[in-house]
C-alpha cells in the first residue's frame, strides 16, 4: 500500500491497530538508521585514524581548577562516538594501544614529562556471551565478566624532574578500572563504581599527591557538526544557516561517551626543574609497528609507533588539508618547524578564513588585493597571519593593550605582556598554559569564549572543559585577536557584530561538568541514551515504542535533569 503525505492522516484514522504499530516501528527504525554515528565525524580527523577508533584522540584539555592556584589538570580523551548501549562487547581501552599525554616544560617542543596508560582485559567466564552475569556492585565483583585493568606511568626526561624524584614512577599499577555504564540493572550505582576507579599516588621522595582516573566518561566536547556542510551554522538565517527547515542547532556529540585519562598534578612538580611557568601539552597514541598472524590469532610485534596526535583542538580536523593529516598524526611537535614549508599556508592563510570570506563576505586581515586570501612570504614564518601563528605555534605575547576581567575588576594588560609563550620557545603545535595565571586573575564568571571573552584563564591559554572551542576559533580566524596579537595590517578592523553571527548556538555540554576531580561528566548510560533528530527524541529501550513530539521532549528533559543533579556532586 502506497501512503502519500497527502492522505497519510486519513489512512491512519481508518487503519487497524496492528498497521499503526507496524508503521510506528518502521518509522523508529528509519530514524535510528538516520542518526547512526557514521552521519557525523567530528573527532575522526584524518583518513587513516578514522579507521582505528581505539587509537583515535578526540580532545586534549589542560586547566587549573576553579579556586585553585597550585594544581594542574591534564585530560586526554580517545575513542569517538562510543554508543553507551553498544553491547554485548562494550567499549574499553584498546588492546595493544599505548595512550600518552606529553608535557613540554621548557619550550623546546620535546616531551619533558610523559604520562602513559596501558591496559589489559581479563575474561572471567569464556563460556558466556555476557559482559556481566549479574549486577556489578564494585570493580572486583565476579559478575563483571570482562574486567579491565590499567597502568599509568610517569616518565621524566633526564633532568626534568624535581630534586630527589625518580625519572620513572608508576602512578597506577595494574588496577581495576570501571565497567561501562550499561544500565540500572547491570550497573545500579555507577557513580560509586566510577569513584572506585580513581587512584591517588603519593611520591615517596617529596610527598607530591597525584590524582588519576582512567575510564569511560561523557564526551565533553560540544558542537553542531553541520558546520562541515560548507560552514553552516544552524540557528542563523540563510546563507549562514539553512533557508529550509530543520535549521535548529543540535549538539551532535550529545549522548555519546569517550575514554578519558585525567591526571591532577602539583604545578611545582612540573615547573621545578626548568623554572618556566608555561607548560605545553599534547596527547598521542602508539600502536605496535606490525601485526603477526598465526594460530588463528593476531599478535602485536615490533616497536610502538605514533599513530595519532592532538594538541590544539581542530588543527588536524579543519586547519590541515587532507594531504597532510596522516603525516601530522605520525610526527612529534619538534618536527613541526622543520616541515613548516608544508604547513605555512594552512596556518598563515587558513582555509577556514578563505571560506568565511568567500561564502559570507567576512574580511580578512592582510588581504591586500581583496581576493579572500592573506598574503604571506613562503619560507618566512609569521609573514602572514601572525595572530594564528602565535595562538597555535608559540603562545601569545600582546602587540597592543588588552583588558581582562578579574576578581578585582577590569585590568588592562600592556603591550609585551606574556600570556603563554615559553621564554625559549621553539615553534610547534600544542596547547600552552601559563600556570602563573589563575585565582584572582581569572574572570569571576568564566567566559565560554575564553581569552576573547576577557577571561585570561580560558582557551587559548590552556583549555577548560567549558570553553566553546568552535566559536572561539571561528572568531579568531575572522580576526578577533588580530589587533591584539599582530596588528601589522593597520587598516583591518574586526567587526564585533560577528560574535553573534559566527556561532553554532550550541553553548554548553549536554551534561554538566563536575566541580571536583575527575571533572568530566559521568559516562552516559545505555538505558538513558537518546538520539535527537529534528526535535524527535527516541529512548532506546528494548522492545519499546518511541515517544514523539513536545511531550517526549519534556519527559526526557525531566529525566535527564533529575539524573544530572545526582551526577554533579
Amino acid at each position: 500500500m502506497n501512503v502519500t503525505s497527502r492522505n497519510k492522516r486519513a489512512w491512519l484514522q481508518g487503519a487497524p491497530l496492528f498497521y499503526i504499530l507496524l508503521a510506528s516501528l518502521l518509522l523508529v527504525t528509519a530514524v535510528l538508521l538516520a542518526v547512526r554515528p557514521s552521519a557525523a565525524s567530528s573527532h575522526r580527523e584524518a583518513p587513516l585514524i578514522s579507521q582505528d577508533a581505539f587509537a583515535d584522540n578526540t580532545d586534549t584539555y589542560v586547566f587549573i581548577p576553579a579556586g585553585v592556584t597550585d594544581r594542574l589538570v591534564v585530560v586526554g580523551s580517545w575513542i569517538p562516538f562510543e554508543g553507551p548501549e553498544g553491547g554485548p562487547n562494550y567499549w574499553s581501552w584498546g588492546k595493544d594501544v599505548l595512550y600518552d599525554i606529553h608535557l613540554d616544560t621548557n619550550g623546546d617542543a620535546t616531551s619533558d614529562i610523559t604520562y602513559t596508560l596501558s591496559s589489559r582485559v581479563e575474561i572471567g567466564n569464556p563460556d558466556t556471551f555476557l559482559y556481566n552475569t549479574g549486577p556489578i556492585d564494585n570493580p572486583a565483583d565476579p559478575d563483571w565478566n570482562q574486567k579491565q585493568y590499567y597502568t599509568v606511568v610517569e616518565q621524566f626526561a633526564a633532568g626534568s624532574q624535581p630534586p630527589g624524584v625518580a625519572e620513572t614512577n608508576v602512578l597506577v599499577n595494574d588496577e581495576l578500572g570501571a565497567p561501562a555504564n550499561v544500565g540500572s540493572k547491570s550497573t545500579p550505582d555507577y557513580w560509586k563504581l566510577a569513584r572506585q576507579a580513581r587512584y591517588t599516588y603519593a611520591d615517596p621522595a617529596n610527598g607530591d599527591s597525584i590524582e588519576v582516573f582512567a575510564g569511560q566518561t561523557d564526551d565533553p566536547f560540544y558542537v553542531d557538526l553541520q558546520v562541515f556542510d560548507l560552514l553552516t551554522l544552524r540557528g542563523q538565517a540563510a546563507p549562514i544557516g539553512y533557508a529550509i527547515q530543520p535549521n535548529e542547532p543540535v549538539d551532535s556529540l550529545s549522548g555519546f561517551n569517550v575514554h578519558s585519562l585525567v591526571i591532577e598534578i602539583p604545578i611545582s612538580r612540573l615547573t621545578a626543574a626548568h623554572g618556566d611557568p608555561v607548560v605545553g601539552v599534547w596527547a598521542a597514541t602508539r600502536r605496535p609497528s606490525m601485526t603477526v598472524l598465526g594460530g588463528g590469532q593476531a599478535q602485536a610485534g615490533g616497536d610502538y609507533v605514533q599513530v595519532s596526535r592532538l594538541g590544539m583542538p581542530l588543527v588536524n580536523e579543519v586547519v590541515l588539508p587532507l594531504g597532510l593529516k596522516d603525516t601530522f598524526n605520525a610526527i612529534s611537535p619538534d618536527v613541526d618547524l622543520t616541515v613548516y614549508s608544508l604547513l605555512q599556508e594552512s596556518v598563515e592563510d587558513p582555509e577556514i578564513g578563505n571560506l568565511l570570506c568567500g561564502l559570507y563576505g567576512v574580511p580578512l586581515p592582510g588581504d591586500a588585493n581583496g581576493d579572500c586570501a592573506t598574503e604571506y612570504t613562503p619560507g618566512a614564518p609569521r609573514s602572514g597571519r601572525g595572530d594564528i601563528f602565535d595562538i597555535f605555534l608559540t603562545g601569545m605575547v600582546l602587540a597592543n593593550e588588552f583588558t581582562i576581567n578579574t576578581a578585582n575588576g577590569p585590568v588592562t594588560l600592556p603591550p609585551g605582556f606574556n600570556v603563554n609563550r615559553p621564554a625559549d620557545v621553539v615553534p610547534a603545535e600544542m596547547i600552552r598554559i601559563n600556570t602563573a595565571i589563575s585565582g584572582d586573575l581569572c574572570a569571576p564568571e568564566p567566559s565560554r569564549l575564553g581569552v576573547l571573552g576577557g577571561d585570561a584563564c580560558g582557551f587559548p591559554n590552556g583549555r577548560r572543559l567549558s570553553d566553546d572551542i568552535v566559536e572561539i576559533e571561528l572568531l579568531a580566524v575572522a580576526g578577533a585577536a588580530y589587533q591584539v596579537l599582530d596588528a601589522r595590517d593597520a587598516d583591518f578592523s574586526f567587526n564585533a557584530g560577528l560574535i553573534d553571527v559566527l556561532t553554532d548556538r550550541v553553548d554548553a555540554n549536554d551534561r554538566p561538568f563536575k566541580n571536583r576531580f575527575p571533572y568530566l561528566a559521568q559516562a552516559q548510560s545505555g538505558q538513558f541514551h537518546i538520539h535527537r533528530d529534528s526535535g524527535i527524541f527516541i529512548p532506546l529501550a528494548l522492545g519499546g515504542l518511541a515517544l514523539f513530539g513536545p511531550a517526549a521532549f519534556v519527559w526526557q528533559r525531566r529525566r535527564r535533569s533529575s539524573l544530572d543533579k545526582q551526577l554533579t556532586a
